[in-house]
């Protein structure tokens, strides 16, 4: 692997660099050999080692000075086989959704204060909404999106409305108070509403999935062009996601006894 010290490249891209040359060798380097394989002054390499060092991307042999990969790869490695492994597990579940409600369904998690959607599935004919997978959907303006405020403390919410809070639509949460009381009723019932705060016209329904601990970790939920929230419809809607909330969050461990 070469590279040209005159090419336009951000510390970032440097970093990821000498993780692809630690990563490709399967054994600790020295700063002479990395230097020597990057091409850089001896100096940058040893800083960019540093920084990551600091935050466990690589690790220092205490005996060698040889510079291997860290902890916080592994860590990471495992968040994103828990993602694909939920994606997985709730491909089966979301299919019934789909098929009982007729409408789109989404699976969602936390991130950076927003709902990121990890998958999503659609309704087979009609129209539709769809919130598309990658998409970071408002968490104080969606029902999946209050699921996962829901697991967080009134601290974490306050900080988060503070941060993301914006008017989407009339009906979007004005403060933080709002939301606050709004979220106790989501954690007694066990269902979150959309009720056109994100969308004029556009409703649905959330409810989590929680781990082996009880914790929520994502939500799942249907977005549709529900009449009323108030309806037979859209109460039969939040009895299946109920449902495939629960068939998910049993395939992660979670028993309720």
């Amino acid at each position: 692997m070469t590279v040209k010290e005159h090419e336009p490249v951000r510390s970032i891209a440097k970093a990821c660099t000498i993780l692809d040359l630690l990563t490709e060798a399967k054994r600790p380097l020295s700063l002479g050999e990395l230097t020597q394989a990057t091409g850089w002054a001896k100096s940058t390499v040893y800083g960019l080692l540093t920084s990551m060092r600091g935050c466990n991307l690589v690790e220092q042999e205490p005996d060698s000075g040889r510079y291997a990969l860290g902890v916080r790869l592994f860590e990471y490695g495992s968040a994103v086989s828990s993602t694909r492994n939920i994606i997985s597990l709730a491909k089966a579940p979301m299919e019934r959704l789909v098929k009982a409600a007729g409408e789109s369904a989404s699976l969602s998690m936390l991130d950076r204060g927003e709902a990121l959607v990890l998958t999503h599935a659609e309704a087979d004919s009609g129209f539709h909404i769809v919130s598309e997978t990658g998409a970071h959907l408002p968490s104080f303006a969606t029902a999946q999106g209050k699921i996962l405020l829901s697991g967080q403390s009134d601290a974490a919410v306050r900080r988060i409305f503070e941060t993301k809070a914006q008017p989407f639509t009339p009906h979007t949460v004005a403060d933080a108070d709002t939301l606050l009381t709004e979220l106790r009723t989501v954690r007694e019932t066990g269902f979150a509403i959309e009720n056109g705060e994100f969308r004029i016209g556009v409703r649905g329904v959330a409810a989590p999935i929680r781990d082996h601990t009880g914790a929520i970790r994502y939500a799942i939920g249907l977005i549709g062009m529900f009449r009323r929230v108030d309806s037979d419809e859209f109460r039969a809607a939040t009895a299946e996601v109920r449902k495939a909330a629960a068939a998910i969050s049993d395939a992660l461990g979670y028993r309720t006894h």
